[in-house]
């Protein structure tokens, strides 16, 4: 081989490594993208469940609200009847 063609192959070899140089810059970039885009929904994913967490504790609460207070009710629904009860005992 004559030094012409060894720098002939020199610089074919130089330019096929530069392109898949860049070829691989394109994917790592095009990669970091997907990354950061996954990371992003994977964010609003745990922040919608946070809320979701957050607005299920406040349903939970109001349930228990509600059921304190039914349970408070029937009681004195309770109370009265059994003192209509002793009331209408009494006054047969």
């Amino acid at each position: 081989m004559s030094s012409k063609d060894l720098i002939r192959e020199y610089k074919e070899q130089l330019k096929s490594l530069a392109d898949e140089k860049q070829s691989l810059i394109r994917l790592t970039e095009e990669k970091d993208l997907r990354i950061k885009k996954l990371l992003i929904q994977l964010e609003q994913a745990n922040d919608d469940v946070q809320t979701l967490g957050k607005k299920v504790h406040e349903v939970e609460s109001q349930a228990k609200k509600k059921d304190s207070i039914k349970r408070i009710i029937n009681q004195k629904i309770d109370e009265a009847l059994h003192s209509e009860d002793k009331v209408v005992d009494n006054e047969e």
